[in-house]
């Protein structure tokens, strides 16, 4: 599966697969120095290419995503990133998890107010697999 880079910075590259429709985020390391400010930047940046490209499909591979979210900014990304997905026309988001790592359970459901289906994995092949399988 080949995939355009559309963007990369110091947080994250923004990748676009035409065709399987599926846009993602690969987070680096150095979002342990992440602020709460540079979260909500990088998200709504992200969010301007998934209603760019009208993605259907999500993917986030947060194996080396250090930053520690606040319940504020969660609430935020809700009221702000996950109603732009909506209206993008997002039907499925994809998480992709250290292979070492528990999924937490409320990983693999989606949040309120999302019109998308939510699933975290253990592989980037098992999330694409589900991103791309018939619905």
């Amino acid at each position: 599966m080949h995939s355009t880079e559309l963007y990369e910075d110091e947080f994250l590259r923004i990748l676009w697969n035409e065709t399987t429709g599926i846009i993602g985020i690969d987070w680096k390391e150095s979002t342990a120095t992440m602020t709460n400010e540079d979260i909500k930047k990088e998200l709504s940046r992200f969010a301007e290419y998934v209603e760019n490209k009208r993605a259907p499909r999500i993917l986030v591979d947060v194996t080396k995503f250090l930053h520690r979210m606040s319940p504020e900014v969660q609430e935020w990304r809700l009221k702000n990133i996950s109603t732009r997905y909506n209206a993008a026309g997002v039907r499925r988001f994809a998480f992709i998890f250290p292979s070492e790592v528990p999924i937490p359970p409320t990983m693999n459901q989606s949040s309120t107010g999302e019109e998308f289906i939510t699933r975290a994995f253990g592989s980037r092949d098992e999330a694409v697999a589900w991103l791309t399988e018939e619905q």
